[in-house]
């Protein structure tokens, strides 16, 4: 169903890694930003953490905070009415608040 792809911030990034590849290209894997919905295209898991939800910018590279102290890299994505774009030029074009949430509308 189209609901299991929302992403639950709440597991650890191989799961969620594990959940976006398999639910390619359909449902795909998405959640909410900035009140848009926010669908993932590629990403992967990488060393480091962040706190659970937050999107966070490091050394032009774009990164999740998930569960169990884990974080994903997000490589490619989408905002709704956009086309699909690399997590570099997506940050072209946003600037992130040191406290932005996923999966939150507000």
């Amino acid at each position: 169903k189209k609901e299991d792809g929302l992403i639950d911030w709440n597991r650890p990034a191989s799961a969620i890694h594990n959940r976006l590849r398999g639910f390619q290209p359909w449902p795909g894997a998405y959640t909410s930003f900035r009140g848009q919905q926010l669908t993932i295209i590629r990403a992967t898991p990488s060393d480091g953490s962040a706190p659970t939800a937050s999107l966070r910018e490091e050394k032009r590279r774009l990164f999740a905070g998930c569960g169990a102290d884990s974080r994903l890299e997000i490589l490619e994505l989408q905002l709704a009415g956009k086309k699909r774009v690399a997590a570099d030029a997506f940050l072209n074009g946003l600037k992130l608040a040191p406290d932005e949430r996923l999966g939150e509308t507000n």
